[in-house]
């Protein structure tokens, strides 16, 4: 908290710390840093729920005496870290002002509306959180593992279903800040209960998340990281030995900035069933995007690493380029070439190895968006292209909480 001239962070991570000693069973340590809180009048939505937790009312605790050292000192200007994040700072102080405590779809909406309205963020919304709901409602998970928990989207949406069945989400994310803003937009969802947020890298996390809940544990994995490690990590979770009978396991992100290994390893290794599904990126239709959805049974070549290809090595290394281009500035930013040449290749060479799109995501406004928008999923016939992009972004019409989706429609070649 010291490190961080934005009140809104200061708060994140002070009820970080409360969060922790409550975990530890230490509610007199917590109570303090709430008192703290209270003196400094740092305190947020979240402080009030984490209040609630330990029986008491935020209104009622009495200010500490003395302010901590650590809490009192506070740099002169925004720290290197907040300038890497004003982004993700940004959307913690939209959701903290506008949400409602204990109201997940107020959250999302208030997340929405920073992507649809302000700035691009990386978050799995709209279409993608179309594909991700039908999964869920088809696949019923009991425990999913998330790679990427940027700001703690996606995991929150993910939770809300798992909820209604004593489901729980494990995500892993190896920066702190982001860490941090993310367990505080969960403690807001209310849902605490349900996500568990795994600080550190995925090498490492993953092992805990083995240790923590066993063998053959994970229902469903939405990988979410760098593309270019999609087909590693994946491979890793079969030796383990992680993996549930069957899984599934969701990529996006998967044509921008792209996963070439993963795309070849899922598409040809006889142990996947793979649906690769064209769709447009949230809060910026221009950008097309696949994202893959792949049945995990055991099998001959499960664990195994996929036939190499030369020509996927090329594409592999411009696909990073264009990540890292894309988190210094965003994805709508690359519009263009040569990203849209990059995609052309990309799908080319694909199409060339016997490898396309099989489902896309159709999306409707109602009312000419007045009533919001409802995605689909839709089964693309033997050898048919997904549609081109008609040149209107629902980002003009809508509003955060207001995009839905469709369940119940196309099946996953996985699910049959």
């Amino acid at each position: 908290a010291a490190d961080f001239y934005a009140r809104s962070l200061r708060a994140a991570c002070l009820n970080c710390a409360v969060m922790a000693l409550i975990d530890a069973g230490d509610n007199e340590g917590a109570k303090e840093i709430l008192r703290q809180l209270v003196r400094t009048r740092l305190g947020t939505g979240v402080s009030e729920r984490l209040a609630a937790r330990l029986g008491l009312r935020y209104e009622d605790l009495e200010p500490a005496e003395i302010v901590d050292i650590t809490i009192r000192r506070r740099p002169q200007c925004q720290s290197r870290f907040e300038d890497f994040h004003y982004k993700e700072a940004g959307v913690l102080e939209t959701v903290v002002a506008s949400s409602t405590p204990g109201d997940a779809q107020s959250v999302h909406a208030a997340i929405e509306n920073v992507g649809l309205k302000e700035v691009w963020l990386k978050v799995a919304g709209g279409e993608k959180a179309c594909v991700l709901d039908n999964v869920i409602a088809t696949f019923r998970p009991k425990l999913i593992l998330e790679f990427g928990t940027y700001v703690g989207y996606t995991s929150t949406r993910m939770a809300m279903q798992l909820a209604s069945w004593g489901g729980r989400v494990v995500t892993m994310e190896m920066d702190p800040v982001n860490a941090t803003i993310a367990r505080n937009h969960i403690e807001l969802c209310g849902l605490s209960h349900v996500v568990t947020v795994q600080l550190g890298h995925s090498d490492d996390a993953v092992q805990i998340v083995l240790d923590r809940f066993g063998p053959e544990s994970v229902d469903m994995v939405f990988m979410d990281q760098r593309g270019t490690a999609f087909h590693e990590d994946l491979q890793r979770l079969e030796q383990l030995g992680l993996l549930a009978e069957p899984a599934v396991v969701v990529a996006d992100n998967v044509l921008k900035p792209g996963a070439p290994y993963h795309v070849w390893r899922i598409s040809t290794m006889p142990h996947y069933r793979t649906d690769i599904i064209d769709l447009r990126e949230f809060g910026s239709a221009p950008v097309e995007d696949w994202m893959t959805v792949s049945w995990v049974r055991r099998g001959e070549t499960y664990g195994k690493a996929a036939e190499e290809r030369r020509e996927l090595t090329a594409l592999a290394r411009e696909s990073d380029r264009f990540r890292l281009r894309a988190m210094a500035t965003s994805m709508k930013d690359l519009v263009g070439d040569p990203l849209d040449e990059f995609a052309a290749r990309f799908t080319a060479e694909f199409t060339r190895l016997g490898i396309r799109s099989s489902l896309y995501v159709r999306t409707t406004l109602i009312n000419g968006g007045e009533d919001g928008a409802v995605s689909q999923l839709v089964r693309l016939a033997p050898g048919e292209a997904p549609p081109k992009w008609a040149g209107h972004d629902p980002r003009d019409d809508l509003t955060g909480g207001r995009w839905r989706s469709d369940l119940g429609g196309a099946r996953f070649v996985g699910a049959e």
